[in-house]
């Protein structure tokens, strides 16, 4: 979903690798980022929650992921919980 205009920080502006909204309604819009870093050149994943302001899309929470230990870790834990929900 490449197409649709993130809205992240002009650091990141043009270093998008890859990205996938998983809800936006209700004035909320959550999406999953591969990010390119600008000051290493490695990628990480970054997890967005925004909420549609008067003035725009505003970032009201950020995770990431910079080491695939970790993101596989969290995916892991989240497989797992995944069985425990309705």
């Amino acid at each position: 979903m490449l197409g649709t205009n993130f809205p992240i920080s002009d650091y990141y502006e043009g270093r998008i690798l890859d990205a996938e909204t998983l809800s936006r309604s209700g004035g909320w819009w959550t999406a999953v980022l591969l990010i390119t870093d600008p000051k290493t050149d490695r990628p990480f994943i970054a997890i967005y929650r925004w909420q549609m302001t008067e003035r725009g899309w505003k970032v009201r929470k950020t995770f990431t992921c910079r080491r695939k230990s970790e993101a596989m870790t969290l995916a892991g834990v989240i497989e797992r919980w995944a069985e425990r929900l309705p």
